[in-house]
């Protein structure tokens, strides 16, 4: 497995002294230490939602770095099948286990918005194994209510985009789901329940396989909060300082094909980006921090309505200069959380309140 098709990101670990340890790239990293006190208020960008993996057995201190590296949102990673309908964090950890959910509260307590994403390049995603869409309804807003989840995320990649009868399960429930919390929530403008998706590109945009997700979605009713492209891993061999100038190609690209299905999506802030930081896994692709600048500028400027990186855990400086991704340091001689740092300081689009997401 890949560096990123592995499930890297950080682990919501609390320690024995009711603290949460400091790790990220390794001992002595210069991540933040933790200490007794509680989790302070986050500033920094509201559209800024890194990837952090809940299934790493490494501690990481997430009660430090989601201010500090400017995070007022974090997208936890990734919920996936453990049986039929029974969702997992990484197919083997309980979604009530209190390694993740304790810390999780603590955040929420100090107004760091959680996010939820199912899928991911390993293990299936629910709708691949639970074939009642009402049970997968339930199943997905087990994990939601559980974690009071601003939105949920669904990274679909590989052979998970191949599935067009879990996909049309997926889509169904989602649909049930968003008009269910309408519901309880009548007052409410909008949908209650954001949804993106998480789909690959390549430099000329969105493959067939992703757009006909984008449509299933679109035809079930499903309302997209953001289709996230994951500028990463393109497979062509991208020149050392041209990983931004051709992430921002792709998402033109992808704009222009997503405002062709209508729907709302014509609109920038429909969109979303995340970048692998440092070394990617296709062999000569470095994203840079001057590349996560130029990306964040256009981000800026565009108003895209989701940023975010792939992931925490490697947000940060490697021992000797490896040439291949590792799932704990980006590759790159930089500052601990300074890829962090630049996308949280987009903070043009207001954050997504918090929810309980119900099941109707």
């Amino acid at each position: 497995m890949t560096a990123r098709r592995t499930l890297l990101g950080c682990a919501l670990l609390l320690g024995a002294a009711a603290a949460l340890a400091g790790c990220g790239a390794g001992a002595g990293s210069g991540g933040p230490a933790s200490g007794g006190a509680g989790v302070q208020p986050p500033g920094g960008s509201a559209v800024f939602s890194p990837y952090v993996d809940v299934t790493l057995t490494s501690p990481f201190d997430l009660a430090g770095v989601a201010p500090d590296a400017g995070a007022r949102s974090l997208t936890l990673a990734f919920v996936t099948a453990a049986g039929a309908c029974r969702p997992s964090w990484g197919g083997s950890l309980a979604i009530s286990a209190p390694a993740v959910a304790d810390p999780a509260a603590r955040l929420r307590a100090a107004g760091v918005a959680l996010r939820v994403s199912f899928g991911g390049a390993a293990g299936s995603e629910l709708a691949v194994t639970c074939a009642s869409v009402g049970r997968l309804q339930v199943a997905y807003a087990s994990v939601l209510d559980r974690y009071h989840a601003v939105g949920a995320d669904f990274d679909l990649e590989g052979a998970a985009l191949a599935d067009r009868a879990a996909m049309a399960r997926r889509a169904q429930a989602l649909a049930r789901l968003q008009a269910a919390t309408a519901v309880a929530s009548p007052s409410k403008v909008g949908h209650p329940l954001a949804i993106s998706l998480t789909l690959p590109v390549t430099p000329t945009g969105l493959p067939a396989a992703a757009l006909e997700a984008v449509r299933t979605m679109s035809a079930a009713g499903v309302h997209l909060s953001a289709v996230n492209l994951l500028a990463m891993d393109y497979g062509a061999n991208v020149a050392r300082g041209r990983m931004g100038a051709v992430a921002i190609a792709t998402i033109v690209k992808a704009h222009r094909q997503l405002a062709r299905l209508g729907r709302g999506l014509a609109q920038w802030s429909a969109l979303g980006v995340t970048a692998m930081v440092g070394v990617n896994d296709s062999v000569g692709e470095v994203f840079t921090v001057q590349d996560a600048r130029q990306v964040v500028r256009f981000a800026s400027r565009r108003g895209l309505g989701l940023t975010s990186i792939w992931s925490l855990a490697r947000d940060g400086p490697c021992e000797g200069s490896p040439t291949v991704a590792r799932p704990t340091c980006s590759g790159v001689n930089e500052l601990p959380y300074a890829f962090s740092r630049v996308f949280g300081a987009n903070s043009k689009t207001v954050l997504l309140p918090r929810r309980a997401m119900g099941t109707g």
